[in-house]
């Protein structure tokens, strides 16, 4: 069993040290396969006990749905290795110590998926959307077809039920307001085709999908292209989706399949740019950007791309300049080629394609970042269908000068000589820290060569590399100087604030996170899902982050506000939430609280803490786990056992959190 260990800064304003490891390195990087990573669970078929179940072409999602400050793992497919005609749904709970478990669950089998954590509602407990196919033999037989076969769900978190379970409750798409579309039937096809982000910044996460949607082929005198859809759907209120069918210069976006989509600020403006790539209606592949106006609608770039289909597309801060690179890998149907393109983000809404000879092209992959040896550069993990060394699971171990050094797993290298992990291609790869000790590990899955008999795989590989001489990553600190101002032109708040430090990612490529919840509320807007006491980042897969110090997020209605702001680094670690509060009547912003009343002190096993007035003490451990509440006092104290504990004491006006260690 291993322990949870967060390593951190001790307090807001602490000083730094440089724990730098030598850039690009890969002599100390070093990732052992978890062999036993279920172990209350029996042989069944002929899947080995205490592993994954394992499964075909799968998409998968890390969250954690019941809020103990440890990631969960989700996806769905086919295995074949239990029964080939059924496609299970696999939810396995992170226990904390190295271990999951599989509980039961009521959600769906769905196959050839995308599922994706985000909070719907504001509740501040994650639900799932789950799109893809009910039948995993699903065929379009023109009018014959039978379109239940598609399937595009949601689970709404529903919290932890009498039995100590988290229950889920199932909407459909036509319920929810969305469409039945799905990305292919092979394990070629992308697999990131669908986005979660505030593109109109009205505190509720919106959605953005590609794929074919069958059901409307009969519906338009164009029927090729209307199975092919990028689809934008806005949030409303947390109840419901609607589509828009006009957020593009006045029209659709181009409608692309058997590709990706991200929501993601390019240019740094504050508000949520969109990437599609795939198939297109000209039969080629396609590569766009569209650049959001700010006022609910985008344009669309002028500038051409070599496009990808069965593709992966995504973005990263290669150069920690504060301006994501476009990355896609895929097909270049034109010349029938496999690619692996990097477009260097320029920082006036063009991009430069760069010569990375060192990427190799495949299909069939996922893209996934992460500082994995810790010297402040962003890593590049990716498994797919090479262009020669065919199945290929890698990291590409960032140089910092746009060039990279392999470190993986190629079909033609049966005994791991040029690195780790299983040669795993057309399913999903994640960078994720599942045991919280301050290192991205590997989590990989789908069709491999060699080790499964099947043909599937469902391996994650646990970061080892402080064996050899790497650090721990260390948590960013809390930004400072919070401020407020109303515009009363559209009744919406700018937020700004002064950047925080990390111990190795550069302040420029620090990214934030920012929440807002009114007084007596329980909704919570907040643009990536996190605990406000801890700082702990809920999703594996981080989307709709803040690229610069300032953001307008438009609100609902006058009265007091409290809102916060948090670091989140290359690690992809989240910092502690500075804390602020401020009034509004309509016509300005009063009462603008930065620094808080509340002082909180240790000297030794004693905590002190000082208050405007009479207030609420609670302790977490680093966890998460409540230790202590109680009633507090003007002034007072408390004694700990030795340890790393989260401090929160709220008032009527005022609200604190800080993180003590006790020696």
């Amino acid at each position: 069993m291993r322990e949870r260990i967060f390593i951190g800064l001790l307090l807001m304003g602490a000083s730094y040290i440089m724990y730098a490891q030598t850039p690009g390195s890969t002599s100390n990087i070093k990732f052992v396969r978890e062999t036993n990573p279920v172990p209350a669970q029996a042989t069944i078929g002929t899947n080995p006990a205490g592993v994954f179940y394992h499964a075909l072409y799968t998409g998968s999602a890390w969250g954690d749905y019941n809020n103990d400050g440890f990631l969960d793992i989700f996806y769905s497919d086919r295995n074949v290795m239990i029964n080939e005609n059924t496609v299970y749904a696999n939810l396995y709970t992170n226990n904390g110590d190295g271990t999951f478990t599989r509980p039961k669950t009521t959600i769906k089998g769905t196959a050839f998926s995308c599922p994706v954590w985000f909070d719907m509602n504001n509740d501040g407990q994650l639900d799932l959307m789950l799109p893809g196919l009910t039948n995993w033999h699903y065929y379009w037989l023109h009018e014959n077809t039978d379109y239940s076969g598609i399937g595009t769900h949601l689970y709404i978190n529903q919290g932890i039920d009498t039995d100590g379970n988290v229950t889920f409750k199932e909407y459909s798409a036509k319920e929810i307001g969305l469409n039945n579309l799905y990305n292919g039937k092979t394990g070629g096809k992308g697999h990131n085709w669908v986005s979660t982000g505030d593109y109109d910044n009205d505190g509720y996460t919106d959605i953005l999908m590609t794929g074919f949607e069958d059901g409307a082929r009969f519906d338009t005198d164009s029927p090729e292209e209307a199975v092919r859809a990028v689809y934008l759907y806005k949030n409303i209120n947390g109840e419901r989706f609607e589509r828009q069918t006009t957020a593009c210069n006045g029209g659709e976006f181009h409608g692309l399949t058997d590709g990706s989509v991200r929501l993601c600020d390019l240019d740094n403006d504050g508000f949520l740019d969109i990437l599609a790539t795939g198939y297109g209606a000209t039969r080629a592949s396609e590569i766009y950007v569209y650049w959001n106006t700010g006022n609910g609608t985008f344009i669309e770039s002028d500038q051409q791309f070599k496009g990808v289909t069965d593709a992966s597309c995504d973005v990263c801060d290669i150069n920690n300049d504060g301006f994501p690179e476009l990355v896609a890998t895929g097909v270049y149907v034109n010349t029938n080629t496999k690619c692996f393109f990097l477009y260097k983000n320029l920082g006036n809404r063009t991009f430069e394609e760069l010569e990375c000879p060192e990427l190799e092209g495949i299909d069939g992959g996922q893209l996934s970042f992460g500082d994995v040896n810790h010297d402040g550069l962003t890593d590049i993990l990716v498994g797919g269908h090479g262009a020669t060394n065919e199945h290929t699971t890698c990291i590409y171990v960032n140089q910092g000068d746009f060039t990279f050094v392999v470190n993986g797993a190629h079909y033609d290298d049966p005994f791991g000589k040029k690195g780790h992990f299983g040669r795993v291609t057309h399913g999903s790869q994640h960078l994720i820290d599942y045991n919280n000790d301050g290192y991205l590990d590997v989590w990989s899955t789908g069709w491999v060569s060699g080790g499964c008999g099947n043909g599937c795989a469902v391996e994650l590989w646990y970061n080892t590399s402080s064996t050899k001489g790497v650090t721990a990553n260390v948590a960013p600190g809390t930004p400072s100087n919070l401020t407020a101002s109303y515009n009363a032109g559209n009744s919406s708040v700018t937020f700004s604030w002064s950047d925080a430090q990390d111990d190795i990612t550069p302040t420029t490529a620090l990214r934030y996170n920012l929440y807002l919840r009114k007084k007596g509320s329980d909704k919570c807007f907040i643009t990536v899902p996190a605990d406000l006491t801890t700082g702990f980042v809920r999703v594996g897969r981080i989307s709709g982050d803040i690229t610069r110090s300032e953001y307008t997020m438009t609100i609902p209605d006058e009265g007091v506000y409290e809102w916060g702001v948090q670091a989140i680094d290359n690690g992809n670690v989240g910092g502690l939430f500075a804390h602020s509060t401020f009034s509004t009547d309509g016509s300005g912003i009063n009462n603008i609280s930065d620094e808080s009343p509340i002082k909180i002190w240790n000297t030794g096993t004693t905590l002190y803490y000082s208050l405007p007035e009479i207030g609420t003490i609670s302790i977490y451990s680093i966890n998460g786990s409540l230790i202590k509440c109680m009633q507090a006092g003007i002034s007072g104290n408390t004694t700990l056992p030795t340890g790393i504990y989260i401090v929160e004491i709220k008032t009527d006006s005022s609200i604190r959190h800080q993180k003590i260690a006790i020696p």
